[in-house]
């Protein structure tokens, strides 16, 4: 009979050693800057893409392009409308002022995409007088519901009614 001794030793696995928090930073704007370097060459290339296909184009290519460029700003100068009025709306709600876009030239609020420019948006909501919470007028006596501080009346049973004006004290 073969004896087998079995001996458990405790093992500790090995584990690549941490990066420490330091190095991980240097190694993050590391990759960062990688990443915006072949972004701009990506970029870059995409530019020289689109003027090699424009210098290759015929007269009527070159018209179809312009046209169809054309068409789509026009939409989306008539879409940015809508989207500076939404716009607006949720920038005035936002700063708690109520905004008519009635009589607004609502174009001056388009960026150059033909998108919203929120930038200017912001200015125009910032530039409005901002409401005050305090009333303007002082609450009245007897505009709105208020109960009256005495005449004896407490409720509107007929007998008691009855009784009031009997006695004189109502009229």
């Amino acid at each position: 009979m073969t004896e087998t001794s079995s001996t458990s030793e405790p093992t500790t696995p090995t584990t690549p050693p941490e990066t420490p928090p330091a190095d991980q930073a240097v190694e993050a704007e590391k990759w960062k800057a990688l990443s915006r370097q072949n972004e701009q060459r990506w970029k870059t290339a995409s530019k020289e893409l689109e003027d090699l296909k424009a210098a290759n184009m015929t007269d009527q290519e070159k018209a179809l392009a312009d046209a169809r460029a054309e068409g789509r700003q026009s939409a989306l100068s008539e879409v940015g409308i809508s989207l500076v009025q939404a716009e607006i709306r949720a920038q005035a709600a936002t700063a708690g002022v109520i905004v008519s876009t009635d009589y607004l030239d609502l174009g001056r609020f388009l960026a150059d995409d033909g998108q919203a420019d929120a930038e200017k948006v912001k200015g125009y909501i910032d530039s409005l007088p901002k409401p005050s919470t305090e009333p303007t007028f002082p609450e009245l006596q007897g505009a709105g519901y208020h109960r009256g501080t005495g005449g004896g009346i407490t409720s509107m049973d007929p007998s008691e009614l009855a009784d009031l004006i009997a006695g004189g004290r109502f009229l």
